[in-house]
């Protein structure tokens, strides 16, 4: 009995041990822990670095099998499918152009895509000329590589803005700014014609004009703020657009309703009424004023327009300082903004009719008798 159970154990020994160690063999090895140790280049929107990493062809092969070192697919090899991390979040889709596993190198194409747009929001805000951040590079949806580069460490430092570049755009804003503040303090840049109650003609800043060069600044700013940061120059949306147009439109509903007046150029001065230009002076109390009254003096609609746009204005230069994109307003408040617009051109009708009646009435004045003059 004990020589038939010693040969059932051989027996199933002589059976199951080539089972048993296939599982055991079959077990992963744990693949080397890769660390990034070095970054060549500059950290910049559209600009290319070269990553050295420590033991890669090693954790290449571990990851990517037999066949990673071999010719073939690039879905092959774990290496070519790395992306970099930079504060421990991934830029998706920005994948090696190059790959030395020998020397443990990667290269990369640092731009923006449509997958990786609110990485690089939440990377580049808010804005300052350089940055602090971690760097490493690992597979997508897995944790990054081990690094050396830390913000408390070797620190690799991202340019958020071009110093040459701002340069360059604060030249070509100043010099618009200089020549636009020149031509307002000597013509009539931002100034309308209209008749006092004396009768004669006169200027005063104009609404629709200052509305008009307000939003076109702050636009033509934030353009250039955002290709400064970002690289995209294709900005501008539909909402910024119809923003302009409403300016424009107040603007040139503004002309229209003067053109039906005595007060404009098509209708010629009399003789005794003057319309000289000068240089005004410039305080905050005449602009507010002007601004906001008309012959009648202060407008609510007048107001209502100015309280509306500075207010748009407030909340546009904050959400492109934040999210470094032009903001999109929403059908309701380019509405409430059109409307305070047309309540504005609609009460310049009465306003032009006033100036229609006193300019009927001094038509209606006697003229000066003239001497009689010999005939004959």
């Amino acid at each position: 009995m004990n020589r038939l159970l010693v040969r059932l154990v051989a027996w199933l020994w002589v059976c199951l041990a080539p089972s048993v160690w296939a599982q055991s063999s079959a077990v992963p090895t744990v693949a080397p822990a890769p660390l990034v140790s070095a970054l060549i280049g500059e950290l910049e929107i559209d600009h290319i670095i070269e990553v050295h990493v420590d033991r890669l062809a090693d954790w290449n092969l571990a990851i990517g099998g037999p066949t990673a070192n071999r010719a073939g697919p690039a879905s092959a090899h774990p290496a070519w499918q790395l992306v970099p991390y930079l504060n421990g979040r991934a830029l998706t889709g920005v994948t090696p152009l190059a790959v030395d596993l020998g020397q443990g190198r990667l290269q990369f194409h640092l731009r923006i895509t449509e997958q990786n747009r609110d990485t690089w929001t939440h990377l580049l805000s808010p804005l300052t000329f350089q940055r602090a951040v971690g760097f490493s590079v690992g597979l997508e949806q897995v944790d990054p590589f081990a690094t050396d580069l830390t913000p408390t460490s070797r620190r690799a430092l991202l340019t958020v803005i071009n110093w040459r570049w701002l340069l360059a755009a604060v030249l070509t804003v100043a010099t618009f700014s200089m020549a636009f503040c020149a031509l307002a303090m000597h013509t009539t840049l931002l100034m309308e014609r209209y008749k006092s109650p004396d009768g004669r003609l006169s200027h005063r800043f104009s609404l629709a004009k200052v509305q008009l060069a307000l939003w076109f600044f702050v636009i033509f700013g934030a353009f250039l703020v955002i290709w400064l940061a970002t690289g995209n120059f294709d900005t501008l949306n539909s909402s910024i657009l119809s923003t302009l147009s409403i300016s424009a439109g107040t603007a040139l509903g503004d002309t229209f309703v003067k053109a039906a007046g005595p007060s404009t150029a098509t209708s010629a001065p009399q003789a005794a009424q003057t319309d000289i230009f000068l240089a005004p002076r410039w305080t905050a109390q005449r602009f507010m004023r002007e601004l906001v009254s008309d012959d009648e003096g202060c407008s609510i609609a007048r107001f209502q327009m100015l309280a509306w746009t500075v207010a748009l204005v407030i909340v546009f230069l904050a959400d492109v300082f934040d999210d470094l994109q032009m903001p999109v307003f929403g059908p309701e408040l380019l509405y409430l903004l059109g409307l305070s617009t047309g309540t504005y051109v609609a009460h310049r009708l009465p306003e032009m009719q006033r100036d229609r009646q006193r300019s009927g009435a001094a038509s209606l004045a006697p003229a000066p008798a003239s001497l009689p003059t010999r005939s004959g």
